[in-house]
């Protein structure tokens, strides 16, 4: 009996004794004895810079707290006053380059210089690299995207347009040295190939309101952008037509024009100047044409590339004056500047 009893009080205190929710099988308890013998074998795979970043959990010692405290006091003034330097030094860095970036765009009468061609201007930046510049006549905020500058120029508050010569061939001829371009304010001006009307614009502020720009297009979408710019700029008419046929357009434009640019394909760009001539420069007028060469390897371009298209001009009345080249702006390019010899016919 006492055996019994014995045996039922043994397995009543290992019942009580018992965990609720946990087997009592030896291998159970073995695997859960391995398993949480060391709770932090996972936190000991991290990196020791983020083991470090955490704060450690054992209470600081009261020497150690009073020796931060002293620190923070002592050099929490001196840390205010160096950020405060470094930022009154960062400040001053940014608003030197916004000063800088300004005066580009700005301008001073000292960077701008007039050009020798009339109507054309200078533009020297803090690298001293040279942009052309046309003052501007209209009052729109933009014709094609063209940077502006703003700028005192002989104590007036002007606005330029920045004229690229990798944009315009007409400004790649001025920048490659051209002598005259015999543009002046009140000129007469015809444009065949105007294109989207870049060069245009900037003849239209070389020749004020006073004079007039006839620029003569074919294709047809590109003519809707050129009217468009005709619509800002009273001194430029649109002409969509063919400049290979100059009789279709005779009532639009006036039998006394001063200057023609042709800007047009090799194929038709001799004939179309020469019947353009006839109908409406004036005898003794002058022309630019830009002359192009196939482009082909191992090729050196130069004037004698374009001896057979000067020869013809010649044939045509049209004597060519100056030639430059429009390298490195417009590869294979000539920039020519002829006279019309043409005598008026009289009746």
């Amino acid at each position: 009996m006492e055996s019994k009893s014995k045996r039922r009080s043994l397995t009543i205190s290992t019942h009580e004794g018992e965990v609720p929710g946990k087997s009592t099988h030896p291998e159970d308890s073995k695997i859960t004895a391995n398993h949480f013998a060391n709770p932090t074998k996972k936190t000991s795979i991290k990196s020791p810079i983020k083991n470090s970043e955490e704060p450690s959990m054992k209470p600081e010692s009261k020497s150690a707290i009073a020796s931060i405290w002293d620190i923070e006091s002592a050099g929490g003034d001196s840390m205010q006053s160096h950020c405060q330097s470094v930022g009154n030094v960062e400040g001053q860095g940014q608003e030197q380059e916004v000063m800088l970036e300004t005066s580009i765009f700005t301008g001073t009468s000292e960077r701008i210089e007039p050009h020798r061609h009339y109507g054309v201007y200078l533009l020297r930046n803090r690298f001293d690299a040279i942009q052309l510049l046309t003052r501007n006549t209209s009052s729109s905020a933009d014709d094609y995207g063209e940077q502006r500058v703003i700028s005192e120029y002989r104590e007036m508050r002007c606005e330029f347009r920045v004229w690229s010569p990798f944009q315009s061939k007409l400004a790649a001829g001025i920048m490659g040295g051209v002598s005259d371009l015999h543009l002046q304010i009140g000129s007469k001006v015809l444009y065949l190939g105007a294109g989207f009307g870049r060069s245009v614009s900037h003849i239209s502020d070389i020749v004020g309101e006073s004079g007039m720009v006839y620029a003569v297009e074919q294709i047809p979408w590109a003519g809707r952008q050129l009217t468009a710019l005709a619509n800002r700029r009273s001194n430029i008419v649109p002409i969509v037509e063919d400049a290979t046929m100059p009789y279709k357009y005779r009532y639009e434009v006036p039998a006394c024009i001063d200057i023609i640019f042709a800007d047009l394909p090799p194929s038709i760009l001799i004939r179309a100047l020469m019947l353009n001539a006839r109908h409406f420069l004036n005898p003794g007028g002058h022309f630019v044409s830009y002359l192009h060469s196939p482009n082909s390897q191992g090729v050196v371009f130069n004037k004698d590339s374009f001896a057979a298209e000067r020869r013809l001009l010649k044939e045509k009345q049209l004597e060519p004056k100056e030639m430059v080249l429009l390298e490195p702006f417009k590869a294979g390019y000539a920039f020519v500047v002829g006279v019309y010899t043409r005598k008026d016919v009289t009746l």
